[in-house]
C-alpha cells in the first residue's frame, strides 16, 4: 500500500509538471520533447525517472549527460502525505522506501538488472 500511495503522489505531481525527488533512490520529473512530424513541431511532456547520484557514484553506472535540470529544485516526496493515502505511519513509509532503495543498491551492487515498477507511472 505504501508504493501504491507513493505512485499517486508523483502522479499527481507529474500532472502539475512538478518533479518528486526521493532521497537516496532518484527523482521524477517531466521533461519536454519535441518530434518533427512532416512540417510540423510537436511538443509534449514527457515523464522521466533519474537514479540518484549517490547510486551512480556508489557502483560505477553511467551517468545521464543530457539531464541537466539547471536550478530547478524537485520536491522531496512528502512522507506524512503518502502515509495518510496509505494509512500507515510516515515512520513505516520511510522505512519502507529505505528498505527498498537498500535492496536496490544490492542488486546493482551484484550486477542484477532489476526494475521498480510504480503501478501507472512504469
Amino acid at each position: 500500500s505504501v508504493w501504491d500511495a507513493v505512485s499517486v503522489y508523483i502522479q499527481d505531481h507529474l500532472q502539475l509538471r512538478q518533479g518528486v525527488r526521493i532521497p537516496a533512490l532518484g527523482s521524477f520529473d517531466v521533461v519536454t520533447k519535441c518530434v518533427k512530424v512532416r512540417n510540423e513541431t510537436i511538443i509534449f511532456p514527457m515523464p522521466v525517472f533519474y537514479l540518484a547520484r549517490n547510486l551512480i557514484v556508489s557502483h560505477n553506472l553511467m551517468d545521464n549527460k543530457e539531464y541537466l535540470p539547471g536550478h530547478k529544485e524537485l520536491e522531496p516526496l512528502k512522507f506524512p502525505e503518502v502515509a495518510a493515502a496509505a494509512s500507515v505511519s510516515w515512520k513505516k513509509v520511510e522505512s519502507c522506501i529505505r528498505g527498498t532503495t537498500s535492496l536496490i543498491s544490492r542488486s546493482l551492487g551484484k550486477g542484477e538488472n532489476i526494475a521498480l515498477v510504480l503501478r501507472d507511472v512504469g
